[in-house]
């Protein structure tokens, strides 16, 4: 994912299990691994909000709804 590009939470778990794969490697420098590991931290905080969001939003859809 580029930062022009919209979030897609799909291709944000992909590149997450990705990066857990890399770091699962033994030969990594201990500057890749921190940029891994923040590339993996920046994603994650990513999906939790399009989760609350989505959530939010489920939550609204069902109070109109009800009215």
């Amino acid at each position: 994912m580029t930062p022009t590009e919209p979030f897609s939470y799909d291709k944000a778990i992909l590149r997450i299990e990705a990066i857990v794969n890399q770091l699962e490697e033994t030969d990594k420098s201990i500057d890749e691994l921190a940029d891994l590991v923040k590339e993996a931290s920046g994603l994650v905080n990513a999906c939790k909000k399009k989760l609350r969001t989505t959530e939010e939003d489920i939550a609204k859809a069902f109070e109109a709804g009800e009215s």
